[in-house]
């Protein structure tokens, strides 16, 4: 069954080449078809002044243009892995006018000969001759320096795709990075806060860790995800307050207001986690002057809103908000917004699609 897939496969694979490479060759003959026809009409009718149309002249026209044009492009292929066009630009330009010049010196030498085998040669005079040579050998130098800017372009693309593609492993590289400094920040502060529980009460302390144990698992099973859905973090946020409620107690409310279709949107991984433990670490939170913890949509972006009543002092190194900061920045070029009067602190953060 393996190896039937497999030949499936390559028979799928191998038609799906032969038709890139059908197209591509009708592609080609429809401009030799074009050029000759130029060339035809501007030698036989502006340079000769013929008023009849000769078929066979105007078919032996198609036919050398497209040995020419097929010519060319069978030798730049040749000498692709020799000369790549990143490495030896004025090598393979070079090489390209030369073997035109040798096909045009070629063609002045044999094709008349070819020429009278297909029909009669209308030419007679020697300096129309030397003009309708000119001009073919002219339009040969226009396919090449075609030829050379198609070159030129898929070059162009090639490393604009390739630049595009370091570009893109960077981000990621650099998204990473932070999520990486953000794990043992966000696993510092809990342990933190676990060991204050221990001094005060044992049993809220067992259950604080429980409750932990939960809130890490969803950590660890979305680390390495660049981006979670809004209901996703909601769902931990529950846990997670769940944590500070078990210290806090009525000191804490939070109120969450998020409905479909914000809530299959997608916001960086821990992005709520740190912006509720930025208002519960900044502020003050007592069943006398509870801290109430908003979270809603406005204008298609998410909040996280609290009331300000600010401690006098607290240490903080605002890795956490920075970094969410940059991981937005990365993920959708935008910046978190930061909101704020005298009795309210606002931080709105752009979602996903």
């Amino acid at each position: 069954m393996l190896k039937s897939n497999r030949y499936d496969e390559k028979c799928t694979h191998w038609r799906k080449l032969h038709k890139e490479k059908f197209q591509l060759f009708r592609k080609r003959l429809y401009f030799a078809l074009i050029m000759s026809t130029a060339f035809y009409f501007t030698c036989y009718k502006l340079i000769l002044h013929l008023k009849t149309f000769h078929y066979q002249s105007f078919l032996f026209s198609i036919f050398v243009f497209l040995v020419f044009s097929e010519g060319i492009l069978f030798f730049d292929k040749l000498i692709a892995r020799k000369f790549p066009w990143h490495e030896a630009v004025k090598k393979r330009i070079f090489s390209l006018f030369l073997i035109a010049l040798l096909f045009f010196l070629f063609a002045s030498k044999f094709l008349p000969y070819i020429e009278r085998v297909f029909y009669d040669v209308i030419i007679f005079d020697k300096i129309e001759d030397n003009l309708v040579r000119m001009v073919g050998f002219l339009y040969m130098i226009i396919y090449v320096v075609l030829v050379i800017a198609g070159n030129y372009q898929k070059t162009l693309n090639y490393f604009l795709i390739e630049n595009e593609k370091l570009k893109q492993e960077k981000i990621l590289s650099d998204y990473k990075a932070l999520q990486d400094q953000l794990n043992p920040h966000f696993l510092f502060n809990n342990l933190s806060t676990l060991i204050a529980i221990i001094h005060t009460d044992k049993d809220k302390a067992v259950d604080f860790a429980e409750n932990f144990t939960d809130v890490y698992r969803y950590v660890l099973t979305k680390e390495g995800q660049v981006a979670v859905t809004v209901e996703d973090e909601l769902n931990f946020l529950n846990s997670y307050t769940t944590l500070h409620m078990a210290r806090i107690g009525h000191g804490l409310k939070v109120d969450i207001d998020v409905k479909e279709p914000y809530t299959r949107k997608k916001v960086p991984h821990l992005s709520l986690q740190i912006l509720v433990e930025n208002a519960i670490k900044h502020n003050i939170t007592s069943k006398t002057k509870p801290l109430i913890i908003r979270i809603g949509i406005n204008e298609g972006k998410l909040y996280v809103a609290n009331n300000k009543q600010l401690k006098q002092s607290t240490y903080s190194t605002k890795t956490g908000l920075s970094n969410l900061s940059k991981r937005l920045k990365i993920l959708t070029d935008e910046e978190l917004r930061v909101i704020e009067d005298e009795s309210t602190y606002r931080v709105e953060i752009p979602l996903i699609d």
